[in-house]
């Protein structure tokens, strides 16, 4: 027994190190082509605080503008260590800005508009985002409180109350925990309701739980495995057996596509119905429909591609909402092939910023460059198969004419 939890133990630090060789992979993003406040806004709570970190580690223009955004949102949790660290790193990058802008200083010290501007951004540094020594201190004493009043609750609940009300302590718990950036006790609560639900709404909501704070630690493997479990479940019901597998589809696109298996990440999100989406908080809709395309682009049998992206009814308003992706696949079907590379290179500093999509970026485009090259010269070998037999058709009509003067 205790050599099974050692070894599982090692595999979950051999996830957690990959995930984080992946990440730090990712190549710096020179020119962003999104507006930032208007970005953020797209999710909530942890899924907002996960993207603008990750915006601040691979984009340097965005870099201050993400951190502020990040400790002016994280200041809504009670996630205390994470304002620590990004405080100290927006100190850390406001440092590195005010030396460059003291060596410009002295590279043109003869003007007295560098001097002005040495000045600028120091006082810019020192009022902007000064360290919050009182929310520091009010929160731990408010977040220590709350924790010590959920689990006196829950041990009353347990001993005086039914199951639905030790289900829902447990459920406040496992957000608490989410709050305060403790993902891996939040799962823990999560999974510990199973027992006390009460109607399958409730349990698919646990399955719900699992699946999403899966999703921000990035761990794939259980994210598929949370989904299959919730399927089987919900096999037994009619209603839940049409529903649930629709529901879940984003979520397993995502998980396949964190394990590059890029084709069935390519189904799963091709079968998310828009009228039933409901993982916006986590992935945008814009989100959903760039990661469908580059990855059926990538991947999917053309006609199969046409099918689920161009032609399908259900999907198409993702595409409303991300129309580069749209053309990008209509020049990629009418041939228009040096159109369709322009536009995926005006696409990849946007999709670089994608935490989820950008440790996959080159492989996808990779793949997709090969495909149009392939593509084209089945195009110019179609065109000159066609202008053959059309010179050999005139030659024989020719040859008839003469036979037959």
């Amino acid at each position: 027994m205790i050599s099974g939890s050692v070894s599982l133990i090692r595999n979950e630090n051999e996830r957690s190190l990959v995930r984080a060789t992946t990440l730090s992979q990712c190549p710096i993003v020179e020119d962003p082509q999104i507006v930032l406040i208007s970005y953020a806004k797209r999710y909530m709570d942890i899924a907002r605080l996960i993207r603008l970190k990750f915006i601040a580690q691979v984009c340097p223009k965005l870099r201050v503008e993400a951190l502020e955004l990040a400790i002016n949102h994280v200041k809504k949790t009670y996630n205390v260590k994470m304002y620590e660290e990004l405080y100290r790193t927006l100190c850390t990058e406001r440092e590195r800005t005010m030396n460059v802008v003291e060596a410009n200083d002295e590279a043109a010290s003869s003007s007295g508009a560098a001097s002005v501007q040495t000045r600028k951004v120091r006082r810019e540094s020192v009022e902007a985002h000064q360290y919050d020594a009182y929310w520091v201190e009010d929160n731990t004493m408010e977040s220590t409180l709350l924790l010590q009043e959920l689990d006196a609750e829950l041990n009353f609940k347990k001993s005086n109350s039914g199951s639905a009300y030790v289900r829902r302590i447990l459920e406040e718990i496992g957000d608490y925990h989410v709050k305060s950036g403790n993902l891996q006790l939040a799962v823990k609560f999560y999974a510990r309701a199973r027992p006390y639900c009460t109607s399958s709404d409730n349990v698919i909501n646990m399955f719900r739980n699992l699946i999403r704070v899966s999703i921000f630690m990035s761990n794939w493997w259980h994210v598929l495995s949370y989904i299959d479990e919730a399927k089987q479940y919900a096999l037994g019901f009619p209603i839940l057996a049409r529903a649930v597998p629709a529901q879940l589809s984003c979520a397993a696109g995502l998980a396949n596509m964190g394990l590059k298996i890029y084709k069935t990440a390519a189904h799963c999100f091709l079968l998310t119905p828009y009228d039933q989406y409901n993982y916006d908080k986590i992935v945008a809709p814009q989100d959903v429909a760039f990661y469908a395309g580059l990855c059926g682009l990538a991947t999917l049998e053309t006609d199969m591609l046409k099918l689920g992206c161009l032609n399908s009814e259900k999907f198409k308003p993702f595409f409303s909402l991300s129309p580069i992706m749209w053309e990008i696949l209509t020049k990629f079907f009418n041939n228009e092939f040096d159109l369709c590379e322009r536009m995926l290179r005006e696409l990849e500093s946007r999709v670089r910023l994608d935490i989820y999509l950008a440790p996959h970026v080159d492989a996808l485009y990779n793949k997709i460059q090969i495909r149009i090259q392939d593509r084209r010269h089945a195009c110019a070998a179609s065109s000159s198969k066609s202008s053959t037999t059309t010179l050999v058709e005139t030659r024989d009509t020719t040859i008839y004419f003469k036979d037959d003067l």
